[in-house]
């Protein structure tokens, strides 16, 4: 089977962000498949094109990857960043053309806009196209107060998103909530198929703590509950500031933040303005180093804005905490808190709330015994179920599927 992938912000352990898109592709490439990825640039993983070339053709892992002289940073306007989604799209569908042979289009959003080749070389190549997605467009953007219901923005986003599913053979969703949330829409459960993000378990197999890295910050002998992940307005990382404030007299926790994003500039002053000791905020670290670094911490956060609604998603950051060993503070409604809930690896906070939050850390801090059977239990559970080659095996069985179907729309 050869699949032609088409994932905008595709990264290896080379780089910052969730590797899914690699791991996959790498566990179909060892089962004799053939993946060629079509990507965005990212000079963190050492993917970038020099000079005027429109594309450049590297390989990785065995898997063939184009990487578009296309762009992209959160620190980007909003003008900025939909030129790099529509132009990512066209040359997409440029470099996609040239390819041979191929069995099946894979797109995975987000942005949306990854639909655009993905259907454009489905019917090009009259091969099965399968749209794989991330965040509900524009349902979220709308509930997040990003973007204004019956806008023209917004009609076409709908346009696309209602085109990107009707198009596809299959879609794969990569959290409960998602799936819900389409049957609720009256799409066909057939017709969607869940498979959850997880996290490469080898990379958290037998680490160790690096405590070179604690120790130059000063912060090997607190107790750390750590955020990690992009640091933009959709994540509302002012709450971890308010939680700190409730902390001030904790000498021995620290709280740690991990990552970049387009408002890390303003949260730094904030952070200096409010003259917070116990908060620490970090450049982003490479995939590879993420285990070691998880290792030295105690509390994993996950915060997200507060909407007007639950939250449909589970961020990959959640199974880095659990492969990591690491008891969950949640601090938003929705699927993330119903797992953590549910499955018993850490604590839902009041949303919103930063006194609660500050109670969640003050509570595993105090309870070393707890944080270590929750932190472990979540570990358990992250083997059994989240492990990237449980979750690409059936990833391989869907796209086999579709393939073998070959139903085109």
């Amino acid at each position: 089977m050869k699949i032609l992938y088409i994932h905008q912000y595709f990264t290896t352990n080379e780089g910052g962000g969730g590797t899914r898109s690699y791991d996959v592709s790498r566990y179909l490439v060892s089962n004799g498949h053939s993946v060629t990825m079509i990507c965005g640039m990212n000079q963190r993983a050492g993917l970038h094109v020099r000079g005027i070339r429109l594309w450049k053709v590297t390989w990785i892992d065995g898997i063939k990857v184009i990487v578009l002289r296309v762009p992209y940073s959160n620190y980007m306007s909003v003008a900025a960043r939909l030129f790099s989604f529509f132009n990512f799209s066209l040359l997409s569908i440029l470099a996609g053309i040239k390819e041979r042979k191929i069995d099946l289009v894979f797109a995975s959003s987000t942005p949306l806009t990854v639909a655009i080749p993905g259907v454009v070389l489905s019917k090009f190549r009259r091969k099965p196209y399968i749209f794989e997605v991330r965040d509900l467009w524009p349902e979220d953007l709308v509930a997040a107060g990003r973007m204004k219901s019956g806008s023209i923005g917004h009609r076409i986003h709908e346009f696309l998103e209602n085109r990107s599913y009707a198009r596809a053979s299959k879609v794969i969703l990569v959290s409960k909530g998602f799936h819900d949330r389409l049957l609720e829409r009256n799409y066909p459960d057939s017709f969607l198929e869940t498979i959850e993000l997880g996290a490469d378990g080898e990379l958290f197999e037998n680490v160790r703590i690096n405590k070179g890295f604690w120790k130059e910050k000063g912060l090997d002998s607190k107790t750390i509950a750590v955020y990690t992940g992009a640091h933009g307005n959709a994540n509302g990382l002012y709450q971890i500031l308010d939680a700190a404030e409730y902390l001030k007299n904790r000498d021995d926790i620290a709280i740690v933040m991990i990552g970049d994003g387009g408002e890390k500039p303003d949260l730094l002053k904030e952070l200096q303005q409010r003259n917070l000791k116990n908060v620490h905020m970090f450049d982003p670290v490479i995939k590879k180093d993420l285990p070691g670094i998880l290792a030295g911490c105690h509390i994993g956060l996950m915060i997200l804005k507060q909407i007007t609604r639950p939250r449909w998603v589970t961020p990959n950051k959640l199974f880095d905490y659990m492969f990591a060993g690491l008891p969950t503070l949640v601090n938003f409604e929705g699927t993330t808190a119903e797992i953590v809930e549910k499955e018993k690896i850490g604590i839902t906070c009041k949303p919103g709330s930063a006194e609660d939050l500050a109670q969640g850390i003050q509570f595993f801090t105090d309870n070393p015994e707890k944080r270590l059977e929750t932190g472990m239990n979540a570990r358990r559970l992250a083997y059994q179920k989240y492990d990237r080659k449980i979750l690409a095996n059936k990833m391989e069985k869907t796209l086999l599927s579709v393939v073998n179907h070959n139903d085109l729309r």
